[in-house]
């Protein structure tokens, strides 16, 4: 994996699929490095679909809630698939489900079922 500009977020390429893992805490010191990071792989010709792994997130604040919105409304104009997977952390759960973006969202339970959705998907 490749990190990003201070490690917390790791780009990984399995088959065709960007696959974006983001670690530890996201909040707004973390913006720059979230949006350079998510706007690189919606760019990234190599690859045709993008997997966000949320499973080593354990805490995501509204304004990295907010980018991800903007990455799937971005991948959806695009017509690029965009699939999120856990298990989620409580915390990272508990502000989809308040929010409301966990039935907006395309969440898979793991890795291996979002690449399989990936793999089948058209498009966002």
């Amino acid at each position: 994996m490749t990190p990003g500009s201070s490690g917390k977020i790791c780009v990984d390429q399995q088959e065709r699929v960007a696959v974006v893992t983001p670690c530890g805490e996201m909040d707004l010191h973390d913006l720059t490095e979230v949006v350079d990071t998510l706007t690189g792989v919606l760019s990234d010709t190599s690859t045709d679909a993008t997997l966000l792994d949320l499973s080593q997130l354990t805490f995501a604040d509204s304004v990295f809630l907010n980018q991800i919105l903007v990455t799937y409304s971005g991948h959806a104009a695009k017509r690029r698939p965009l699939v999120l997977c856990g298990p989620l952390h409580d915390s990272v759960q508990r502000l989809l489900e308040i929010t409301g973006t966990d039935s907006v969202l395309p969440l898979a339970a793991g890795r291996q079922d979002a690449l399989e959705r990936l793999r089948t998907s058209e498009a966002p």
